[in-house]
């Protein structure tokens, strides 16, 4: 029984460096994900021993040896885990709130919650018009 294809889900890059699905591509032509943007794939080896050449097609990323031929991207990557270039990621700066006395971060913690307050209102069936006050 064949199962057909979903749309959408035949082809998905995944980031060689994170495993993120991949939005961009590198200066070698790689998928890979916004994080690794600037990264590159370097020294990566066959089994054969002989040096894997990045490459990009119709169907998606290969790599190329020089003895063994043209070798699926994932399988490439499975050879050389260890050898992917994992340089330093460079450090995102977020804006944190730092509160250097806790009492302040209560005081506008409370504050914030008093203002939330849901008020009760008592309504009888007689009372049309409590919509409108």
């Amino acid at each position: 029984m064949r199962i057909p294809k979903k749309y959408g889900q035949s082809k998905i890059n995944k980031c060689p460096f994170c495993g993120v699905q991949a939005t961009f591509q590198n200066p070698q032509g790689l998928p890979v994900c916004r994080k690794h943007k600037e990264f590159s794939l370097d020294d990566l080896r066959c089994v054969c021993g002989e040096s894997l050449e990045p490459c990009s097609g119709k169907f998606g990323p290969y790599f190329r040896c020089e003895n063994c031929g043209n070798i699926n991207f994932r399988k490439g990557l499975e050879f050389n885990e260890g050898r992917i270039n994992r340089k330093k990621e460079p450090e995102i700066k977020t804006k944190e709130k730092k509160y250097d006395n806790p009492r302040k971060f209560e005081e506008i913690k409370s504050r914030a919650s008093k203002d939330n307050d849901p008020k009760e209102v008592t309504v009888r069936s007689d009372e049309l018009d409590f919509m409108y006050d």
